[in-house]
């Protein structure tokens, strides 16, 4: 596939598919839903940095365009009470919501694949997007949700055999299209042939005006679209009032009013105001609130809304100043002119939060036009909570790494993929230069691997230029086979990571040929001064 359109993307990602080391295994997690009775629980594959995740984000970018075009589309709360504040209502409509029990998992994909296939055929504009024809993109999706829609749980691997996974990128796609779909077949003639005024849909909640009395019956049209497959729940509404998303929808009169909906198992527990957090993050809690509930609220329920925050926030230890300070500035802000976004300076530092040093920090440093941002260190949270497996330490991906020889000689190095297999490139390099050396003496080669054919000294040369480590080992007289691997330092970030490698470089004596990357005085002063970077391993 690589090969027929020359895609530089699709090439990389075929490279990735084929000699897959640097990934992690997904691995399955459950939401409960508290607020639905009996506390079901929603089942998430997480796929972050799995085989697959790079291709599946790169598919939902090509898929994305054929979808979200209906009239029924709606975006998101905002949205959804923006297209029904101008809808008339009568005395015998009722407001209805329906969803489908089990979306992802219900999907019939062979019908999914059918609709990307026609979908992807009609699109006129996906040669601008990629050089992949329909074809090939319907195979690579069905590569992802079959041959690469598989879990690892307690040491056992296990496939999903129907739906989509959720936790994938690619499988909201796939369900938005098959869902406009769904509508499609629904309703061929329009929604007035089943006494439907309204009908908004996100994914696969439906906020419904039927004709009083008609509800069941749209509820058993819906339901006998896809039977055995696709089964639909009805909510009616109460007392005039329904849910949609987290908005509440009210009928007055022939009118349709909105307010802030919560379910029965919200608490009101926001982030407590003498927590260990900066005061911007405690005020941005404040705006988000009134922002919501500018947003959602009709004009005849935002002043109950903004009663509603103040005695939330007060029970959070918010004091009423700042609380009435931040509400009103937000207020006035919506009322004269909107939210403006201030243009983000171009560079951005982060910190750590200490409270006091932090923030004079932070009011310094923005004089020189950088901004600021602060991150918080590990929290009660991180450490109690063990409701994800946690990957055994010589799995995780990211981390400064030596390699010592018996005789003591030692190399530091940095590495994104897992340090297992960083230590095999280095020592594939030192058996291509062995290889090398038995050519030259006309013995024959090891079993398996691919024959060498380039020039001996050519090879050995390349094998010593990718390693300093095979530089030492081929003039070392102790057998290769002492040689071993230490962890010393995981970290995710790269630009973290390079430091962390410079400074045990200039720490200690090694086979590095530079001293890594250049860091501030200031920093290998503190790291010499605290031993922090100092190696004591034993040599044998």
């Amino acid at each position: 596939m690589s090969n027929e359109t020359k895609d530089e993307q699709i090439s990389t990602m075929a490279i990735n598919l084929k000699f897959s080391t640097n990934f992690t295994t997904p691995e399955p997690f459950c939401l409960p839903k508290i607020h639905k009775e009996g506390i079901p629980l929603r089942p998430v594959v997480s796929s972050y940095k799995s085989l697959t995740s790079n291709l599946c984000t790169y598919l939902a970018r090509m898929l994305k365009p054929l979808i979200g075009n209906r009239p029924s589309h709606t975006e998101n709360s905002t949205s959804f009470v923006n297209e029904i504040k101008s809808i008339g209502i009568d005395n015998e409509d009722m407001l209805v919501s329906y969803d489908v029990k089990d979306l992802f998992t219900s999907i019939p994909l062979e019908m999914a694949y059918t609709l990307i296939l026609e979908a992807l055929s009609k699109d006129s504009s996906l040669n601008e997007r990629t050089k992949l024809n329909p074809f090939h993109l319907v195979q690579l999706v069905k590569f992802c949700m079959e041959e690469g829609n598989f879990f690892q749980w307690k040491g056992m691997f296990y496939s999903q055999e129907k739906g989509a996974p959720m936790g994938s990128s690619l499988s909201p796609v796939i369900d938005e299209l098959f869902m406009e779909h769904l509508e499609e077949k629904a309703f061929p003639s329009g929604l007035s042939e089943y006494n439907v005024k309204l009908f908004k849909r996100y994914v696969d909640d439906i906020f419904a005006i039927v004709k009083q009395g008609k509800e069941d019956e749209l509820l058993n049209h819906l339901n006998n679209l896809f039977p055995g497959k696709i089964h639909f729940m009805i909510e009616r509404e109460e007392e005039g009032c329904l849910p949609f998303l987290d908005v509440l929808v009210v009928k007055e009169g022939n009118q349709l009013k909105t307010k802030v909906y919560r379910k029965a198992t919200n608490s009101g527990k926001y982030l407590n105001f003498l927590s260990n957090h900066p005061k911007s993050v405690k005020k941005g809690i404040v705006t988000g609130m009134v922002d919501r509930a500018t947003k959602i609220c009709s004009r005849e329920y935002l002043q109950e809304e903004i009663e509603f925050i103040r005695q939330t926030l007060r029970k959070n230890d918010f004091p009423t100043r700042l609380t009435e300070y931040c509400i009103e500035k937000r207020l006035h802000t919506w009322r004269n002119r909107g939210i403006r976004r201030n243009a983000a300076p171009h560079t951005r530092l982060v910190i750590p939060y200490y409270p006091g040093l932090s923030d004079k920090l932070q009011m310094a440093i923005r004089r020189l036009g950088v901004d600021v941002v602060f991150r918080n260190h590990i929290n009660m949270r991180a450490i109690l909570r063990s409701d994800k497996n946690k990957l055994p330490a010589e799995q995780k991906q990211g981390a400064v790494y030596m390699i010592q020889c018996r005789c003591g000689a030692r190399y530091i190095g940095e590495t994104g993929h897992t340090v297992g297999v960083r230590f095999q490139q280095h020592i594939r390099a030192l058996h291509r230069y062995r290889e090398a050396q038995r050519r030259e003496r006309g013995e024959s080669p090891r079993r398996g691997g691919r024959r060498q054919t380039n020039n001996p000294e050519r090879v050995k040369q390349d094998a010593i230029n990718a390693s300093a480590m095979v530089e030492h080992a081929v003039s070392c007289p102790q057998p290769d086979e002492g040689i071993t691997v230490h962890k010393l330092a995981t970290e995710p970030d790269f630009g973290l990571r390079k430091i962390k490698e410079a400074l045990f470089i200039r720490n200690n004596q090694c086979l590095n040929r530079d001293q890594g990357e250049d860091v501030n005085d200031v920093w290998t002063t503190v790291s010499t001064q605290t031993n922090c970077c100092r190696l004591n391993l034993q040599t044998d």
